[in-house]
């Protein structure tokens, strides 16, 4: 149960619904931001690998966390059509700024597309991650596979209602 302004209101959700709202999320913030068409994978098998991990804690109107992990050419295609600049000119802060802004969207995004637009959003700051030990979290509930213009990439989500 969620209380707003003293009213009981319920939220529930299903898989389904969640699903659709972040992969619409995902798809609108990538298209908006890098513009770039994403599109679910959400029959892949196997293993995709990844150089890093980007992560996000929210705590209201639901509590959860998003993990993005992403090779580096899916990392530099994204900064390189945000910036309109060469990988290689952009310092290693102006990259991880990038991407931990891209972050930060999506998940105002899907807590949007999820709770409605008239719900106030807490989130934590989000975070790069080298490798999953370093992820104070566990992998998450939910686990979605994109193709982001030939670029597989991954996200894991965790939703506490």
């Amino acid at each position: 149960m969620h209380w707003e302004k003293g009213k009981e209101r319920a939220m529930s959700f299903n898989e389904q619904s969640i699903s659709e709202a972040f992969n619409k999320a995902v798809i609108k913030t990538f298209a908006d931001m890098a513009f770039i068409d994403v599109i679910s994978e959400h029959h892949h098998e196997g293993n995709i690998s990844y150089s890093g991990i980007m992560g996000l804690e929210f705590s209201h109107p639901g509590r959860g966390y998003i993990l993005f992990y992403m090779t580096k050419d899916c990392k530099k295609h994204l900064v390189e059509n945000i910036y309109g600049e060469e990988w290689i000119n952009l310092s290693d802060m102006e990259i991880d700024d990038c991407l931990l802004e891209i972050l930060n969207v999506l998940a105002g995004e899907f807590l949007k597309n999820l709770y409605g637009e008239r719900e106030k959003v807490a989130m934590s700051f989000p975070r790069l991650y080298f490798d999953e030990e370093t992820v104070p979290v566990d992998p998450g509930q939910l686990k979605f596979v994109y193709n982001g213009e030939g670029a597989l990439f991954f996200a894991r989500l965790s939703l506490d209602e």
